[in-house]
């Protein structure tokens, strides 16, 4: 089962072997902190415990993080699934290559929860890990379920198992809104092939390999829903949502004995004629449910997983993934994947991975009989209202909305361009996401924005306003196509935080002890005037030149970065009084030695 924080999970999943390094890494999900994901290559690459909150406040590591690791992770993410950061950060700019919106050919949602993360070695074959979770990647509480696997890909071998997962992989380019780089297509089409030669074992306890079903990849859903078995003699089903038609998909197995645990919310919303059905109702207890007091609190909670354990003769099939029990899910309208693996199911108090050993393992205890009330119909109105929203939501997605940017002679123009749809009884309010959303902007106001480079961005947060009920806005950030948008915002970014040659010298020397460094040289404590200590003052040539060539002769790939930060504070506006006339000196020398020893 995973922890409530997802930075932990994500972190687990990507950080290498050892004798290994991250090559790539593929991720799949319906919903997305933007912030969440500007921690994680952080997390992975310093190998940092952190919390996601202590990780924000590190700007500059942030930024090199991503520097060093945005080429090599990628995340498909729903059209609609980015969530409005709670603040504004000029550090959004530099996830734009990371982050692509999706479309479900179904036409309903893009909902796996897929992760794959390649692993390269100079000795040894390369190592993919694969986890198919009910987890989005956000910060939400939500009580979740993954299954993490990895292995090899075989000489030539073709894997029925992991076929279906290859195809998702082979075909994320053409559910993209945003026609993908050249570069990255060859990449996933290179991770799909090898995915399709990869065998990857069962967790422990199971005894199968994992098989992979891969749902709503076609244009035309199904017209019946996907049933994980044809016959099986007992079920338990776990889902926050399910539905009599997805429900109908289980009990056609024939299983007499069934067991369903959900939301009570969405067991007061089902027929009577399937409460008939399904017995045994449960829902988790409340006190499992507590609200955080840490940074998490009000953020999403309750259960989340999703997964079907079916008995058949002496063995116990469980299937987990992102698919909810729903006609979407199950007929082939949303994308969904589902990993199965089997094993004996056991007796009692003894091994095994059936129905019973999971719910004396503690899950019963997290759980509590259904109680059924009485449920109030839904207010029409409010009903129309939030239609209304979801509809000029979708308007919105389907325009020819883009950003337009026209460098003025200070700032930069930053204007929403194309047509902004309208609907009657909803207010509309938009801005930049490297800004507050206190500074959002109504169609009366205007769509144009004077910004400094730095913060000038693709992501366009939206504000829904129903007037006509009382009903929640609906909100969520669009990455949009832009025109005139210039390169290197980030290098202006990585220069408004290295300001002075003290504090580029002190963190020169951090970086050649590698990102796991810099985390303890951001520890410092502040000295008497409140800065960090570890910004020191000062330039030793003699040290920093021993440092230099410790890097080059024990980890030369780190100088890479070294040379990176260098350049790019070097050409920043021509500006380079940052970077001390002693230390490029230094560099330059050190520079013509490596290429000396290359040419030998």
């Amino acid at each position: 089962m995973l922890a409530p924080d997802a930075r932990q999970v994500a972190t687990d999943i990507l950080r290498p072997p050892p004798g290994y390094r991250l090559d790539r890494a593929v991720m799949t999900t319906y919903s997305l902190d933007l912030e969440v994901l500007l921690a994680l290559p952080l997390a992975v690459l310093a190998q940092s415990d952190e919390g996601v909150d202590t990780l924000l406040e590190q700007p500059l590591l942030l930024l090199q993080a991503l520097r060093e690791a945005t080429d090599r992770v990628h995340v498909f993410v729903d059209e609609t699934g980015i969530a409005v950061p709670h603040l504004p950060r000029e550090l959004y700019s530099a996830l734009e290559p990371s982050v692509h919106p999706v479309r479900a050919p179904g036409g309903g949602a893009f909902h796996p929860k897929v992760w794959v993360a390649r692993f390269a070695s100079d000795d040894e074959q390369p190592v993919i890990r694969v986890s198919v979770a009910s987890r989005n990647l956000t910060f939400d509480r939500s009580w979740d379920i993954a299954l993490v696997s990895e292995g090899s890909p075989g000489e030539a071998e073709s894997v029925p198992g992991s076929a279906s997962l290859s195809d998702l992989v082979r075909r994320l380019p053409t559910f993209a809104a945003q026609t993908l780089q050249p570069e990255l297509d060859a990449e996933l089409q290179h991770l799909s092939e090898e995915l399709g030669r990869t065998r990857f074992p069962a967790p422990e306890g199971f005894d199968s390999e994992v098989t992979f079903h891969t749902l709503g990849l076609s244009d035309a859903p199904a017209n019946r829903a996907w049933q994980p078995m044809p016959t099986a003699r007992r079920v338990l089903a776990i889902a926050p949502f399910v539905g009599a038609d997805g429900l109908r998909a289980l009990t056609a197995s024939g299983a007499k004995e069934r067991m369903l645990v959900s939301r009570a919310e969405t067991l007061d919303a089902l027929p009577d004629a399937v409460h008939r059905q399904w017995i045994d109702q449960q829902v988790m207890m409340e006190a499992d449910l507590e609200e955080a007091e840490d940074e998490t609190a009000g953020r999403p909670a309750g259960l989340h997983a999703k997964a079907i354990i079916m008995e058949h003769g002496y063995r116990a099939h469980w299937f987990v993934g992102s698919a909810n029990l729903t006609w979407s899910a199950l007929a082939g309208r949303n994308v969904e994947v589902m990993a199965e693996v089997s094993g004996s199911k056991g007796y009692s108090e003894g091994k095994g991975v059936g129905i019973d050993r999971f719910l004396e393992a503690g899950f019963a205890q997290l759980c509590a009989p259904y109680a059924a009330k009485d449920t109030e119909p839904a207010d029409a109105t409010s009903v129309a209202a939030e239609k209304a929203l979801q509809q000029l939501r979708d308007d919105l997605l389907h325009g020819d909305l883009r950003i337009c940017c026209t460098p003025g002679e200070e700032d930069w123009r930053w204007e929403l361009a194309g047509s902004l749809p309208v609907a009657a009884g909803v207010e509309v309010g938009y801005w930049p996401v490297t800004l507050n959303r206190e500074q959002a902007r109504s169609p009366v106001d205007g769509a144009s924005w004077q910004l400094p480079l730095e913060r000038l961005t693709a992501f366009v947060a939206f504000r829904l306003r129903a007037t006509a009920a009382e009903v929640d806005d609906l909100t969520f950030v669009l990455k949009l196509p832009t025109e005139g948008m210039p390169d290197g915002r980030s290098d202006r970014v990585l220069r408004m935080i290295i300001n002075t040659p003290e504090r580029f010298l002190q963190f020169l020397r951090a970086l050649l002890g590698g990102l796991e460094g810099l985390m303890e040289w951001a520890g410092g404590e502040d000295d008497e005037d409140g800065q960090g200590q570890h910004w020191g003052s000062g330039f030793d040539a003699d040290t920093l030149l021993e440092d230099l060539l410790r890097a080059a002769s024990r980890d030369p790939e780190r100088l890479e970065a070294v040379r990176s930060v260098i350049e790019d504070l070097t050409e920043v506006s021509g500006d380079a009084a940052v970077v001390p006339e002693e230390l490029r000196a230094i560099w330059q020398a050190v520079d013509q030695a490596l290429e000396g020893r290359a040419t030998r």
